[in-house]
This record gives structure tokens, sequence and C-alpha cells, in this order.
């Protein structure tokens, strides 16, 4: 499995001559594109209703469980990046932190997931088509292998499943907690 991962991260990754605005646009994707996402978060819950403060949990939630797993696994079974073997071309820094799986992939297709999993569709397919470049562009970068990125599927569904069950159960508890902070919080936030 491992020949056959590096293999399809040669054929991905970039050319020792790679063409300057492909190199650009996969930086984009690779670092910034990410940012979108609390952005997203922080207006679903300032949307006000409750069904929007309670998808904005949800996919907190489902991000925290994904994140909490992805440390474990990069603990439990520590892999290399790329560039740490001296695999392929490196176009990006990046820290020698555990390749699989994919956080930058795993924070994309958990949001996907979620998003499908509370009937918003058609921003689930933007999100994750948006997730596949930056899949596609950490690969191209020379940071993450294509298993990374299967990884990171695997890892994303499991707790979007996860946190649509625990807010099927605790969904309004958690979600009164989360007010309760809000309201906590705002004086702070009118102040700035």
């Amino acid at each position: 499995m491992e020949s056959l991962d590096h293999a399809l991260f040669l054929t991905l990754n970039a050319s020792d001559e790679p063409s300057r605005p492909l190199v650009f646009l996969a930086s984009m994707f690779a670092k910034y594109v990410i940012i979108l996402l609390p952005i997203h978060i922080v207006l679903l819950w300032l949307g006000g209703n409750r069904r929007l403060r309670s998808t904005a949990v949800m996919l907190v939630l489902a991000l925290i469980i994904a994140l909490s797993a992805n440390y474990v696994i990069g603990v439990v079974a520590y892999t290399p990046r790329p560039f740490v073997i001296g695999l392929g071309n490196t176009l990006i820094e990046h820290r020698p932190s555990p390749s699989f799986p994919s956080n930058h992939g795993t924070i994309f297709f958990t949001y996907t997931a979620a998003l499908a999993l509370v009937g918003a569709r058609r921003l689930a397919c933007a999100v994750g088509v948006m997730g596949l470049i930056v899949a596609w562009a950490r690969i191209y970068l020379g940071v993450h292998y294509p298993f990374d990125m299967a990884g990171a599927v695997l890892v994303s569904l499991a707790a979007a499943l996860t946190a649509k069950c625990a807010m099927g159960r605790w969904g309004d508890a958690i979600l009164h907690r989360a007010d309760a902070l809000s309201a906590w919080l705002s004086p702070f936030t009118r102040k700035v």
C-alpha cells in the first residue's frame, strides 16, 4: 500500500519545473481557502435563528471530533510527510507533523459531510469541491500523500455521523450552553 501511495503522490506532485501560476493557485488553496469555513460558522451563528445556530454547533462539534481523532491517529501511527523522507518536490514550508490523515482534508470533508447531514446539499457540494481542490493542492505542493486524503474522508464521515447523533441526543442542551456562552461574551464583543 505504501508503494502505491508513493507512486500516486509522485504522479500528482509538482514537476521539477512547475508552472508559476499553478503553484500560486495551489498555494492559495492549500493555505488560505480554509479561512472561509470559520467565517461561515460565525455567519451561521449570527444568522440568529435556532436552526442556523444548531448547524453551527454541529459543525464545530464534528470538527472537534475529527481533529481529535486525527491527533490520536498521528500519535499512534505516525506517518512522515513526503519531504521528511525526501520524496518528490516540496513547494511550501511545513513542519514535520504527522502526515496521515490530513487535517486540511479532514476539515473540508468533515464540513462537507456535516452540511450534507443537515440537508444543506448544495453548500455541501461546493465545500466538497473546494476540499478536493485543497487535497490536490497539498499533494501537488508536496506536503501530503493521496492516502492521507482518503484517510481524511473516512475520519470525516465518522466524525460527522457522531456529531449528528450527539446533536440528536444532546443538541438542545449543547445549544443552550452555546447560547449562554454567546450571551456572556456579547458585552466583550460589542466593545471591539
